[in-house]
């Protein structure tokens, strides 16, 4: 395309002149828009023969489409680029007017006419658009539009030179939409890194689908699944596969054909989805069974003795927080006597489950051997030692009740304190062995005994009631010390209000259980 020389400054007076030395009208043309009078010159004097032909020779063989308009607007010049452009000869241009020959895409021409005769400036619009009226398609072009003047400075009209840059701004958009492919690729990759379930992978690999390639719907469809029924879409399936087999497809509707670009994203779309469902199948199937094994080791009842009440809850963690060992146990003595124990086993998964299952079942023996805290826990911290790995982490608080003399004799290792509510008091918080060590830690242990009246209670808990990401657990404790002073209806409705308030489904979090004693009135 022409230009002026590298380093010419870009004022109009400046490129006018360069225009008129370097892509001068052809004399001809100048006889025909000035008056006879007026020489036809170049700034170094008249042009000569040769001068006039190669300007005729550039303006009709130049590599980029070039036309020139007198001030009524109309087709002066016209080279063989431009009316190829425009899909008609070049004669068939001279004389009218653009909206004469080529609807909205002359008018606009002229509209860029207008502005420069008006203005008297160069204007250079690098984002002309307008359809083809030889292809119907959005063409997209790249265009300098010249007032050209007289040695006078008089006005004869307007020159333009084209460039058609539809192809380079099809590449441009290509690789910008490759790029944000590729980054929603990654994102995807990320989100499908912390998605667990196979729920949480349907739902990554839809809005990604969604968001970076189009589709309209993306249904990740396994094995043994009925696919979406059919519509008028066009529809893409990807298979979805690992190294044991296939999992099933991931099925998408878009509302235009998809091109290679948009096949290849969708085919390392569902390769990552593939990686994503084994991984979480594995791990639904790892937390189903922990859970199973968590929940068999709970009492199936609890005990009833006279005197007193008691009540006890557990709830899972959310789905995406690790399966640990919460646990708790309340069995009777042969001597009338009752152990209540709440505990948590640190870890995740099956391990951290069947650590809480060994815990307990010594737990048991111990306590039916010598029932008293210092002693059981004593014992516990031997077996712990001999049966656990040297990184395991295992809490407890565990409680001697004797229903008749209305005593408790409690002990704990590591655990959170206990809720004591006095009838007539305000609920306080009883340590229970909160700034001792785990289990396995050797101390020595020591147990305290609370002297209780009627309708006296206490309460035990796992971190997974008071604690969350980002709150202190002197917040949740104060919440518990709350609900529990407010008292009113059964011990199970109490159990059952504090879980309701303090345990909303909230994303990550852990096992929680409680558990209560109160003396009759």
């Amino acid at each position: 395309m022409f230009a002026p020389p590298e380093g010419t400054a870009r004022t109009s007076l400046e490129t006018n002149e360069w225009f008129r030395g370097a892509v001068r009208v052809p004399e001809h043309e100048v006889r025909r828009l000035v008056p006879r009078e007026s020489p036809v010159t170049s700034p170094d004097g008249p042009l000569s023969p040769a001068d006039t032909a190669l300007l005729e020779t550039l303006v009709l063989q130049a590599p980029v489409a070039f036309a020139f308009y007198g001030t009524d607007l109309r087709y002066r010049r016209i080279n063989r680029m431009l009316a190829e452009i425009n899909g008609l000869p070049m004669a068939d241009h001279v004389g009218q007017l653009p909206s004469e020959l080529l609807g909205d895409l002359g008018a606009k021409i002229e509209e860029r006419l207008r502005e420069v005769l008006d203005t008297g400036q160069v204007v250079v619009d690098e984002h002309f658009s307008a359809q083809s009226p030889v292809t119907g398609q959005r063409r997209y072009y790249s265009s300098q539009w010249f007032p050209a003047r007289n040695p006078g400075g008089e006005v004869l009209g307007v020159a333009v030179l084209v460039s058609d840059i539809t192809e380079r701004r099809r590449a441009d958009a290509a690789l910008r939409r490759s790029a944000e492919r590729t980054e929603a690729l990654q994102r995807a990759t990320a989100a499908l890194g912390e998605a667990l379930t196979v729920d949480d992978v349907r739902r990554v690999v839809a809005e990604a689908a969604r968001t970076a390639a189009g589709a309209r719907e993306a249904t990740v469809v396994l094995e043994g699944e009925r696919p979406p029924p059919a519509s008028a879409r066009t529809r893409v399936s990807v298979d979805l596969s690992v190294a044991r087999g296939g999992l099933g497809t991931l099925v998408l509707e878009f509302d235009e054909p998809v091109d290679e670009d948009e096949d290849a994203f969708l085919g390392a779309l569902g390769g990552q989805c593939s990686i994503a469902l084994e991984r979480a199948r594995l791990y639904e199937r790892e937390r189903e069974t922990a859970v199973t094994l968590q929940r068999s080791l709970l009492p199936d009842r609890l005990p009833e003795v006279p005197g007193l009440e008691i009540a006890a809850s557990f709830r899972a963690g959310s789905v995406d927080a690790d399966v640990g060992g919460d646990w708790y146990d309340v069995f009777a003595l042969p001597d009338g006597r009752l152990v209540l124990v709440v505990g948590d086993v640190m870890g995740k998964g099956v391990p951290a489950a069947a650590g809480m299952g060994r815990l307990r079942s010594a737990l048991r023996a111990l306590a039916h051997a010598n029932p008293l805290p210092e002693a059981v826990l004593t014992g516990l911290d031997r077996v712990f030692t001999a049966t656990e790995d040297a990184d395991q982490i295992a809490t407890l608080v565990y409680l001697l009740v004797n229903p008749v003399a209305r005593r408790a004799a409690v002990g704990g290792a590591g655990h959170l304190p206990l809720v004591l509510h006095r009838v007539g008091r305000e609920p306080e918080l009883v340590d229970a062995g909160s700034g001792s060590t785990p289990l396995g830690w050797a101390e020595p242990r020591v147990q305290r005994t609370l002297e209780l009246g009627p309708g006296d209670l206490l309460l035990g808990m796992t971190d997974g009631l008071v604690e969350r990401r980002g709150r202190d657990l002197d917040v949740g404790l104060n919440e518990v010390l709350r609900l529990v002073g407010r008292g009113g209806g059964s011990l199970d409705d109490l159990v059952a209000a504090v879980g309701s308030e303090l345990l909303t489904d909230t994303r990550g979090r852990d096992d929680a259980t409680i558990l209560a004693v109160r003396f009759a009135t």
